[in-house]
């Protein structure tokens, strides 16, 4: 009895094991196939975090966006929220709090509650975004498809709806915007490239990623003696856009995720005010 459980679970395994692995060939053989075209692909990969901002509080707001601007910056990664009672996407990093009737309450920006709305009319034009999606993974999908025809509305202005891109961790949540014809990325977090699950940990997402059919993949690069982004990693996802975070402000470093081809966007110590506009691989 205990020699057929033995040889069934072996079985499986092996079933598994041998599954997993054509999945894989079948996934590289396609992503190799297919040119993604449509994905930010300029030399001036470095975008700002939150824009270019003097204080904390400066964070996510108009100003800062318009500061980075006049560097030279081309895109933001820009937090927020999407407020279900309001059927608003609200401009902030800060989880919101609750009032005593139970109503959320946003960080202000500059006096006031910051929309998305109001953000993309006052610097949409020739700007790109890399909105990270808060609570993305806590909206059911009935509400999630009221937030993409909200967000199909909001984003028709200056032409904007093609430099956007969506991140979350949710999946299935993000393949709605994207059959609604949004940019989207799936935002990993594989172990480092010397942890012996890092190629597992990368192939799952890679899987993820394929079959939900995700624009491009977001996650932490590492650092310059420990990366994730590495190498190996950087083989295992051949083909598939990737937009890299935390990258420290080191220049060696920087230059070295400007040279790879899959690499879209760099996001230079988003906690730290860090000017690296005019770093690019246009030579």
């Amino acid at each position: 009895m205990v020699k057929k459980i033995v040889i069934t679970l072996v079985s499986l395994i092996l079933l598994l094991v041998v599954a997993y692995n054509v999945t894989l060939v079948y996934v590289d053989n396609n992503i190799s196939q297919k040119i993604p075209d449509n994905v930010f692909n300029d030399c001036k990969k470095v975008w700002s975090s939150r824009g270019f901002y003097d204080t904390v509080a400066e964070q996510n707001s108009i100003k800062s966006v318009k500061r980075g601007q006049a560097l030279g910056y081309q895109g933001y990664e820009i937090d927020l929220f999407y407020d279900v009672k309001t059927n608003r996407f609200i401009v902030s990093h800060d989880r919101p709090t609750k009032d005593e009737q139970g109503n959320l309450q946003y960080t202000e920006k500059e006096g006031e509650i910051l929309t998305l709305e109001k953000l993309f009319k006052k610097t949409a034009k020739d700007t790109y975004f890399w909105l990270d999606y808060k609570n993305l993974d806590r909206i059911s999908p009935e509400t999630t498809a009221i937030a993409v025809k909200r967000l199909q509305v909001i984003s028709n202005v200056d032409g904007v709806k093609e430099r956007i891109y969506i991140e979350g961790s949710n999946p299935l949540r993000l393949s709605m915007y994207t059959d609604a014809g949004f940019k989207t990325i799936l935002g990993m977090h594989p172990p480092y490239e010397d942890n012996i699950l890092s190629s597992l940990g990368v192939n799952i997402f890679k899987l993820v990623y394929y079959f939900n059919n995700i624009t491009a993949l977001a996650m932490n690069s590492g650092s310059q003696n420990s990366l994730i982004y590495g190498p190996q990693t950087e083989k295992l996802l051949a083909g598939i856009p990737v937009f890299l975070f935390h990258i420290p402000n080191d220049e060696k470093l920087i230059n070295y995720f400007l040279s790879k081809n899959d690499v879209r966007v760099l996001l230079i110590d988003g906690h730290k005010k860090v000017n690296r506009a005019d770093m690019n691989s246009c030579q």
